[in-house]
Parts: structure tokens; C-alpha cells; sequence
């Protein structure tokens, strides 16, 4: 629901601004520099079980990492010679995807996500090396785990996945590794945010009436407000669903702190909502994250529902 019509106006104003590249974009960039670089480092980041390298351990896994991504790192320091700062803003962005995505994995309990996160991380801590061929390196290996999280969590997780990004304020669905849905959204306000962690598709009504779960007077307190389409995705009041009272153009980064910040649901446009209500079953995974680019082990500490899915704060809705 909205606030004054004097702080929505002022939001409108500051909303028709060019929009940011989506977390997608961002990713696809990763990927396609990961692509970019060659096959050679793929072999070894998944080291098969019964390798020497494995079998010797951490540090001989190491070292057959880093022969095998040499190829990749002498390739980027010749395109970045000359500019290790901008070399270093790749590395920084694979590292930050990787580490979002690490956690959506994380949420779901993925089998291989502490492997690759710390491949990452180790590949993470060299960020700040002056040597150009070692920078290089690191930005070779962040490149290539990255790209490992993102294909294990398409094609080692669930089928359909619906991914929500509270700093990027962005949803992206995903059918058997697809892309069949990237859009802006809102998201709870700062005295109400959306849970965090993954939970599920649980019901799909069309249309439905919000109504208020806080009392007329309280600050919470909205009037009986009819949305077209809404997934339920927790039992204590979050849905995905449109909202007519909300320009699409305010949907996106800095919305959940803005005047259409909603009660703890997920805004998103009709057709938006539609897509989904069409294609998401029940039982789809919704997987809410702080995509705030920080470490795995400090995202998960944001987690705010059980291993169910459900969620340990209060209640919720619109």
C-alpha cells in the first residue's frame, strides 16, 4: 500500500531515472566472460572424486586449479594491461554474483554449494594483490566459479525456481536452466521486510481481496484492497501479486524503502504476476535472498524462516 500522495509524487519523480543493468544482465556478463576464456578451467574446478589432485588433497587441488586457469589469466592480462582496476571491478562483480547465487544455493541446501563457495572465496582473498598476473588469475578462478554456482544451481537444483533479490529489488524465474522471467519488484518495507530463505508456491488465488491483518488505527493498518492475481508463499500473508496502486516505474532498486513499499509481499506488474500464476506450480521453490553481494555465511545469517520454509517472524500481508 502507499503512503502520502506528496511522498509518492516526490518517488515518481526520482523513479524516472534510466534503469540499472538487471541482476541477470550482470550475471550474463560473468557468464559470458567465463565462456569467453576457454574450457581449460572447468576441469578444474570440478575435480572428479577419485583424481590425483583430490586425492592429494587441498592444496594439490590448488595447484592443479591454478595451472589450469593460466591459459585463462595470461588471456585477461593482456585485455586489462595497463588497468588493473578495472581487471580488479571484474573480479569484484564475479565474486559478489557468485556469493548471491552461493546463497540461494545455500537456502536450498544444495549438496555442492560449500565446495564451490569456497573455491570462491579463495579465489576472492587474491582481489587485492598488485601483481598483474596474479590479479589475473584471481579474476580467472572467480570467473569460472561463478559460473559452476550458476549452471549447478540450473541444472543441480530445482526444475522451476523463482529467485527474489532484496537489494536488487528483481525477480528472475527460471524453467530447467530458462530464464522464462526477469522483472523489477517491491518488497517489504523496513519495519516489515519479506522473509528471507526458501519457501514454496503454497497457494494461487485469482482475483482476491487484501484485507488488512492490523487493526484500523494501527500504523499497519490498510483498507480492503482487491489485487487480479496472488501466490501465497508463506501461511502468515506473503504473495507475489500486482499492485494497481503502484506505477511500474517505481518498481526496482530502493523500492522497499520507498512509498509503495509493501506490507511484506512481492509487488510485481500484471503481466508479471500473470506469467507467474500461469507457469509456477504449487510447490515451486521461492527463494528470497539480501543479494547484497557479502559473503554466504553472512547472508544466511539474514535467513528469517525455518527449514520448512516457514517463517519465524510475525505476520504479514500486501
Amino acid at each position: 500500500m502507499s503512503a502520502s500522495a506528496t511522498s509518492a509524487s516526490s518517488w515518481l519523480r526520482q523513479a524516472r531515472r534510466p534503469p540499472a543493468p538487471s541482476a541477470h544482465a550482470v550475471l550474463m556478463a560473468v557468464l559470458i566472460l567465463a565462456l569467453a576464456l576457454g574450457s581449460g578451467g572447468s576441469s578444474g574446478i570440478s575435480l572428479p572424486a577419485g583424481s590425483a589432485a583430490a586425492a592429494n588433497g587441498p592444496a594439490a587441488a590448488t595447484m592443479s586449479e591454478s595451472a589450469a586457469f593460466q591459459s585463462d589469466a595470461h588471456q585477461l592480462e593482456a585485455r586489462y594491461a595497463g588497468n588493473p582496476a578495472a581487471l580488479r571491478e571484474v573480479g569484484r562483480t564475479a565474486l559478489a554474483t557468485g556469493r548471491n547465487e552461493a546463497t540461494i544455493a545455500g537456502f536450498l541446501r544444495l549438496r555442492w554449494v560449500a565446495r564451490l563457495d569456497a573455491g570462491l572465496e579463495r579465489y576472492g582473498a587474491s582481489l587485492a594483490v598488485s601483481d598483474p598476473a596474479q590479479l589475473a588469475l584471481a579474476v580467472a578462478g572467480l570467473a569460472h566459479y561463478s559460473a559452476e554456482i550458476h549452471r549447478g544451481l540450473l541444472y543441480d537444483g530445482p526444475s522451476r525456481l523463482i529467485i527474489v533479490s532484496v537489494q536488487g529489488q528483481r525477480l528472475v524465474a527460471y524453467d530447467n536452466g530458462r530464464t522464462v522471467l526477469d522483472t523489477p519488484v517491491t518488497t517489504g518495507r523496513p519495519s516489515l521486510p519479506t522473509d528471507i530463505g526458501a519457501m514454496r508456491v503454497l497457494r494461487k488465488d485469482a482475483p482476491w481481496t487484501m484485507q488488512s491483518p492490523w487493526p484500523k488505527g494501527s500504523p499497519e493498518w490498510y483498507p480492503d484492497t482487491p489485487v487480479q492475481m496472488v501466490l501465497w508463499f508463506t501461511a502468515n500473508g506473503e504473495g507475489l501479486h500486482d499492485a494497481s496502486w503502484q506505477p511500474d516505474s517505481t518498481l526496482g532498486p530502493g523500492s522497499q524503502s520507498g512509498p509503495f513499499a509493501s506490507h511484506g509481499c512481492i509487488h510485481l506488474t500484471l503481466a508479471a504476476v500473470r506469467t507467474l500464476f500461469d507457469w509456477a506450480p504449487l510447490g515451486a521453490p521461492v527463494v528470497v535472498y539480501p543479494g547484497d553481494g557479502s559473503p554466504l555465511a553472512v547472508q544466511e545469517t539474514q535467513q528469517s524462516v525455518d527449514a520448512a520454509g516457514n517463517p519465524v517472524s510475525g505476520v504479514r500481508g500486501a
